[in-house]
């Protein structure tokens, strides 16, 4: 029996794409350069992943963009395979990206989560990057992090009015 290659090549050769299924993916920046959250990237990244939802590609679930990456949580539609929705993503962000000195990794994480998988940890985490990064002051809300509508419904109620309990940043 012949192992798997390593690397790049052999995770897009098992990448598959099942409507409804549910992905947590990362998107960095090439050599994790910092920039993402400048005022017009991440609005031009933010602006793209709603249109990818109003095209019915995705789903949003939760999002958080930090200086060097991107975490999404979205749900597929089927209408298009999630290497598809990424290269959408970064092709549509590439102009503003390279006039702020960015350039995205060619490659990107995906893990989908399995039926029964606790959503919840997905999103917390999410929520949770920017405080673990050291990005917010204390009693401030994270600008760059959103929910989608019926995450929003039952999550948001479990914070501290739209911030972490401090037992959940130990």
């Amino acid at each position: 029996m012949q192992t798997p290659g390593r690397g790049d090549a052999a995770l897009r050769r098992h990448r598959v794409s099942h409507p409804g299924a549910s992905c947590f993916l990362t998107l960095c920046t090439a050599e994790r350069t910092p920039g993402l959250t400048a005022p017009a990237v991440a609005r031009a990244i933010r602006d793209e992943c709603q249109a990818i939802e109003r095209d019915a590609h995705w789903r949003q679930r939760a999002a958080v963009i930090l200086p060097d990456h991107l975490h999404l949580l979205i749900t597929l539609t089927g209408a298009l395979p999630i290497s598809r929705c990424v290269a959408r993503l970064k092709t549509k962000t590439k102009l503003i990206l390279n006039a702020a000195r960015l350039v995205s990794q060619t490659n990107f994480y995906e893990r989908r989560l399995r039926a029964g998988d606790p959503v919840e940890a997905v999103v917390r985490y999410i929520f949770l990057n920017p405080d673990h990064a050291a990005l917010v002051p204390p009693g401030e809300t994270y600008p760059h992090f959103w929910l989608g509508e019926s995450e929003s419904a039952w999550f948001t109620p479990t914070t501290d009015t739209g911030r972490p309990f401090p037992e959940w940043l130990r």
